[in-house]
């Protein structure tokens, strides 16, 4: 029997690289496909063939190897078929390649690691420099605008005008005494505030302290206001305004009702219903004033604000009591309808405050608990009175919600 009977199929005649792995089968001849579609989808296709054909290749170059024979070689005549090549083998084979790519890739990654860190180290020691950034070239130039804005603003807005006007100036009858007669150094001229009392719109200027080429915008509202108050201590309101770009206009009102007090040295002084000092005055012009009794103060200076001392042995807290009740007391008598008619007001006791409504009524009001309650149902005691009768009239609601006359004697 010939021994091509013998042989194995595994077994192939060829070269030696015949004999390491068997050949693929050869493909029959096709016929050319017909070309269809654009040369875009040509080129497409053909891409997709030759992809599929790699994939073909790489799958039989990836089958287990232990599913390979490898062809017989002849020894002494004898066919004998070789043993598949053991994994284990073939894997110890690949075991130093391995170790040294993993070993590259490791260096590799360390040199990486360390490049970063240099990288970072750099940026942090290395100066911020602002200008060198788009941010910094819009804010360095946003403040040289503004800087050449504010700079402009300091040479060209300067103080040329100085107006005044006047406010708060009431009619003829406000400045009359209990008689009605007219108070002594009060002229008010018309009930619009187009005039003053006591002072011109000169002096008003001259003691704001304002002057022409005087800064516009660094002129002090508050401090021209406190000048004016020192030397002007009739001047009750001020309101200034700045008008760009050269106008300073100044709005006053005057107190137009006053009230005279004594001091220690016997000297009267006319006095603001917020206790300010205005002037000093003689006993005849205090009489034309309602007149605050029962609390002497210390000899002051026109504008300041009155300060009770005390007297008899009284302690301090009666005496801040006692000016306190003054400061709450005026105002609300100023606002009512018969407050022309009350001459004086006594504060010897700051619980126990006394009104003379002329020499007809005297009124006991109390403390200044419920003050303007009481001053509303005063006036309504006074209507039902008259002005026929005469004597004490109890509005202290110690014993009933009620007003109590006592006729004199």
């Amino acid at each position: 029997m010939d021994d091509r009977e013998n042989r194995r199929p595994t077994e192939r005649r060829g070269s030696a690289a015949t004999r390491e792995r068997p050949l693929p089968p050869r493909r029959r001849p096709q016929a050319a496909r017909p070309r269809t579609g654009t040369a875009s989808e040509q080129a497409r296709a053909r891409q997709e063939r030759l992809a599929a054909r790699a994939a073909a290749a790489e799958a039989v170059r990836e089958e287990p190897r232990q599913t390979r024979s490898r062809p017989v070689t002849k020894d002494s005549g004898a066919t004998r078929a070789v043993r598949p090549v053991e994994p284990a083998a073939e894997e110890a084979a690949q075991q130093p390649e391995r170790t040294e790519r993993a070993d590259r890739s490791k260096a590799a990654a360390r040199r990486r690691s360390t490049d970063t860190r240099k990288q970072k180290r750099a940026r942090k020691k290395k100066p911020h420099r602002i200008y060198n950034t788009n941010f910094g070239f819009k804010f360095l130039t946003m403040l040289a605008v503004v800087g050449v804005i504010v700079l402009a603003m300091l040479i060209f807005f300067r103080v040329r005008h100085i107006e005044t006007a006047f406010r708060g100036v009431t009619d003829r009858s406000t400045a009359t005494d209990a008689e009605g007669n007219p108070i002594a150094g009060i002229s008010v001229e018309s009930a619009d505030g187009t005039a003053l009392s006591y002072y011109t719109a000169q002096e008003i200027i001259d003691a704001s302290g304002i002057n022409v080429d005087d800064n516009l915008l660094s002129l002090s509202k508050a401090a021209v206001a406190s000048r004016i108050h020192a030397a002007l201590p009739y001047i009750n309101e001020i309101q200034i305004k700045k008008k760009l770009p050269s106008t300073v206009i100044i709005t006053v009102s005057e107190f137009t009702v006053t009230y005279s007090i004594q001091d220690l040295a016997g000297q009267w002084w006319l006095i603001s219903r917020e206790g300010r000092v205005l002037e000093p005055a003689d006993a005849q012009i205090a009489k034309n004033h309602m007149v605050v009794t029962g609390m002497p103060i210390q000899v002051p200076n026109p504008g300041d604000y009155i300060k009770p001392v005390a007297t008899d042995g009284a302690d301090l807290s009666e005496i801040a009591a006692k000016r306190t009740a003054t400061l709450t007391a005026l105002p609300l008598l100023e606002r009512s309808s018969f407050a022309k008619q009350i001459v004086s007001m006594d504060v010897s006791t700051s619980y126990d405050i006394i009104l003379w409504y002329g020499t007809q009524y005297e009124i006991k009001l109390g403390n200044t608990e419920n003050l303007e309650y009481k001053l509303q149902y005063l006036q309504a005691v006074l209507e039902e009175l008259g002005k026929e009768k005469s004597g004490t009239i109890d509005l202290t609601f110690t014993e009933d919600n009620g007003a109590h006359f006592l006729p004199f004697g």
